[in-house]
């Protein structure tokens, strides 16, 4: 095993230009049934230590790992198969990973250090050598580490507008977390990144969606840690990744779940249950629990169109909250999905009256909307939303005067349809101004 401790001790010294595929070739050619069953422990995000603090002293062990390495690593297998199987890290186990540590590998202090605290964090899961599962399989030749993802939102907010049904969620300003249940009805905790959080940090969170999840196995809570108080989590999650996290850390923590899905998908990288169902399956689950509990269903709201999303949008926002994602009715996917999109932060421009048009159902008889363009002449837009009754009232008999005047809308991002045409997306009106002669240029957004 020193062979392998060695390699990942090059490994995390390598850095800059050209680093990957040294990193590549070095586990490619030092490849061994011990570098791979390490490779296992170390990226495997589904295997776990329940280690997560071991304590090493800086004086080299009287212990040598050379008088019988056959042994060690017997030993050490043992123990990581032993971690696999237990419900927690107790402290015999903790006291043989502690063994391990008391061993001598070469005779130079520095260097023995170096391996020791390298053998610490492939027990913990605490490594770090700067390369992932994608290039690790590529660098073995075979699909040995799982590269599982969440499924994730994008900003193309033009999409929204070819949908038949709109689910607006409230976007939660925290980390993002799943909470996986498994066979034995225990639940194991990772962050997008697939990093594993101690469960111990997270009782109260766990023993609830135990109670939620009742006798369902093999089933993932997607959701966003956030605190009570709206502080940031962050830097109490990177104490829970370090080791270093006090006991009570969760006692504000809140998980605002808005996704069952089933672990299968993890692997399989699409699941098949739609969204409706599982939104209502995940409402049924968390009925359960009392009000005040620190898992929440995440909100959602059923809306008919943009405008209306941008209502509840603003509504979040002027509240202090993150904003909102939108979601059609789709199956998960484990990647960067145009079924989720982000609202982003509103824009305001002032545009150029150049037209108006007339307004059908609801708005027959009033303007339908206005056609403005910018300064330069590089944004050409139909402006329908954002007018209020009155807006119509008082806009509707004076639309020839409108040409020419300064209309203040808010939009969301600019766009560039297929036909190279330079618009926005979801402009809405707010007020003609009657204190400005002048648009805004907005060339260089383009």
């Amino acid at each position: 095993m020193l062979k392998e401790l060695e390699i990942f001790c090059q490994l995390e010294g390598l850095t800059g230009n050209g680093s990957q595929k040294e990193k590549q070739r070095l586990i490619s050619q030092n490849l061994t049934e011990e570098m791979s069953y390490i490779l296992d422990i170390c990226f495997n995000p589904f295997v776990t230590t329940k280690l997560h603090k071991l304590d090493l002293s800086e004086e080299q062990p009287m212990r040598n790992y050379s008088a019988n390495p056959g042994l060690f690593w017997t030993s050490f297998v043992t123990l990581i198969e032993d971690l696999k199987n237990a419900p927690a890290a107790n402290d015999l186990l903790r006291g043989r990973a502690q063994d391990l540590l008391d061993h001598s590998f070469v005779q130079y202090p520095d260097q023995d250090l170096e391996i020791r605290k390298m053998l610490m964090k492939i027990l913990t899961k605490r490594m770090n050598v700067g390369i992932g599962a994608k290039l690790i399989n590529k660098a073995i030749g075979e699909e040995l580490i799982p590269d599982p993802s969440v499924m994730l939102a994008t900003d193309k907010q033009e999409e929204i507008e070819k949908w038949d049904e709109i689910y607006c969620e409230e976007k939660y300003d925290g980390v993002r977390v799943i909470a996986i249940v498994g066979d034995s009805g225990d639940i194991s905790f990772y962050t997008r990144a697939f990093n594993e959080l101690d469960s111990s940090k997270l009782q109260n969170i766990s023993n609830e969606l135990k109670k939620a999840a009742g006798n369902l196995r093999g089933i993932f809570f997607d959701g966003e840690l956030t605190d009570h108080n709206r502080k940031s989590v962050s830097g109490k999650v990177t104490q829970i990744l370090k080791g270093t996290a006090p006991t009570d850390i969760d006692k504000s923590f809140l998980f605002n779940v808005f996704d069952v899905v089933s672990s299968e998908v993890l692997n399989s990288g699409r699941g098949s249950v739609m969204y409706t169902e599982r939104r209502q399956l995940l409402s049924d689950l968390l009925s359960v629990l009392e009000s005040d509990s620190c898992v929440r269903l995440g909100q959602m709201w059923e809306v008919e169109d943009m405008e209306e999303a941008l209502e509840i949008y603003k509504r979040i926002v002027d509240d202090g909250g993150e904003g909102v994602i939108c979601k059609n009715d789709h199956v998960y996917e484990c990647k960067r999905s145009k079924s989720w999109i982000k609202l982003k932060e509103v824009n305001d421009c002032d545009l150029l009256i150049t037209g108006w048009y007339e307004g059908e159902g609801k708005r027959e008889g009033y303007i339908g909307g206005l056609i403005c363009t910018d300064k330069s002449g590089t944004v050409n837009v139909k402006i329908g939303a954002g007018f209020t009754d009155k807006d119509l009232q008082e806009l509707s008999p004076v639309r020839e005067d409108l040409i020419g005047k300064i209309a203040a809308v808010q939009y969301n991002v600019p766009i560039t349809d297929k036909n190279e045409n330079r618009s926005l997306f979801l402009p809405r009106f707010i007020e003609v101004r009657n204190d400005k002669s002048d648009a805004d240029d907005m060339s260089s957004l383009y």
